[in-house]
Formats: structure tokens, C-alpha cells, sequence
């Protein structure tokens, strides 16, 4: 338990460091950098014996941390296709453990969830033509993390529910800087840390939520 605790915190520190390196050009070390703190995140879920489907969410988006860590739309296609995978494992977790009686015991849960399907979908309609040929399979991508979130509810330490959010949060900004403000506009550098920041700041909570079922 000892050593898992460590990888965590050099998850943690690697995580947050990461921020220093953030907007330096794209390099393989920059890759490496930005990749490890997740991997190292399902490295402490499989230490502790997590469920494997965690452990496996968790590297897949390590993948995919690693294809957006380069430029153009193979890199951005691989990353789509990492995370859908690893939301598919963690779809699959959730389905296994929430309980749907739980998601409506309370209302604010059902609240939470319609408000982040409006401010979703309210995203993906605007930036749907200007993605082109990538609107249909971004559009999957969001129902499926969707489902993700709603499946959250259904758990009940609202904790996984803020992880989820704040991970679809940081799509969506990572989406509106690629296909609406673009990356000339002047908010593109606040965005670009707001994006790391939400999403590990998910991965982390998400990990030690999940690791505890």
C-alpha cells in the first residue's frame, strides 16, 4: 500500500508540474511528460486491486493523453478513439454498480444531470458543422459520456458525479477551442490549462471514487 500511495503522489506531481510544460512546442518529451500522470493513476488502481475495467479506463486514456499530445487530425482521431474506449470501460464499471434508485432518490441529482446534458448537447449543435466529417463520431462520443455521467448518479458519494462533470467539462472546452474559437483567439491559452486542470483533476477523483467500490 505503501508504494501505491507513492505512485500516487508522483502522479500528483507530475500532474500538476505538467502546467510548467503546458505551452512549450510539442515534443515526444512533452508527450511522455503529459502521459505519465495518468498512467501512473491506473498503475495505483492496479496496485491497490481496483476493478480491472478501471485500471484499463485509465490507460486507455493515457493513450489517449499521448495522441493529443501531438498536432493535426490523426493525433485528434486516435485521442477521440482512446477515450471513447476508456469511456466504454468505465460505461461498463458503472452499469455493474450504480443503482438506478439512488439516481432518483434525490433531486438534485436529476437536476445535475439534465443540466449537463443541456450545456452538452447545446456545444455540440454549435460546433456540429464546423466539425465537418468529425461531427458524427464526436456526436457518439458525447451520448456515451453522457451515459457516463448519468450513470454517476446512480452511486451514492457525489464525489464521481464531480469527477465525471468536470472530465466532460474539460471536453468540451477542448472541443470549443478546436472547432469554434479557434487557436488564434486570445482565451486559447487560459483554455489550454483550464482543459489539463479539469481533466486531471477528474481522472484523480474518478480514481480514488472508483478504487474504494
Amino acid at each position: 500500500m505503501a508504494s501505491a500511495t507513492g505512485i500516487l503522489w508522483l502522479s500528483v506531481a507530475l500532474g500538476t508540474s505538467y502546467l510548467w510544460i503546458l505551452p512549450k512546442d510539442k515534443t515526444v518529451f512533452r508527450a511522455v511528460w503529459k502521459t505519465a500522470p495518468v498512467l501512473l493513476l491506473s498503475l495505483y488502481a492496479y496496485l491497490v486491486e481496483a476493478h480491472p475495467l478501471l485500471v484499463a479506463a485509465l490507460a486507455l486514456g493515457a493513450l489517449g493523453d499521448w495522441s493529443l499530445a501531438f498536432e493535426g487530425d490523426r493525433a485528434f482521431i486516435g485521442g477521440v478513439g482512446f477515450f471513447l474506449s476508456a469511456h466504454i470501460a468505465y460505461v461498463a464499471l458503472l452499469a455493474a454498480i450504480a443503482d438506478p434508485a439512488i439516481a432518483m432518490a434525490d433531486a438534485w441529482r436529476l437536476v445535475a444531470g439534465a443540466l449537463v446534458a443541456l450545456l452538452t448537447f447545446g456545444v455540440l449543435m454549435r460546433i456540429w458543422r464546423p466539425a465537418g466529417r468529425m461531427a458524427v463520431p464526436i456526436g457518439v462520443y458525447v451520448l456515451l459520456f453522457m451515459v457516463l455521467v448519468w450513470l454517476t448518479l446512480g452511486l451514492a458519494d457525489p464525489l464521481v458525479f464531480i469527477g465525471a462533470t468536470l472530465f466532460i467539462f474539460s471536453d468540451i472546452v477542448l472541443t470549443i477551442r478546436k472547432y469554434w474559437t479557434g487557436p488564434d483567439h486570445p482565451i486559447d491559452g487560459a483554455a489550454a490549462y483550464v482543459v489539463w486542470v479539469t481533466y486531471y483533476a477528474a481522472q484523480v477523483i474518478l480514481t480514488l471514487t472508483l478504487s474504494e467500490t
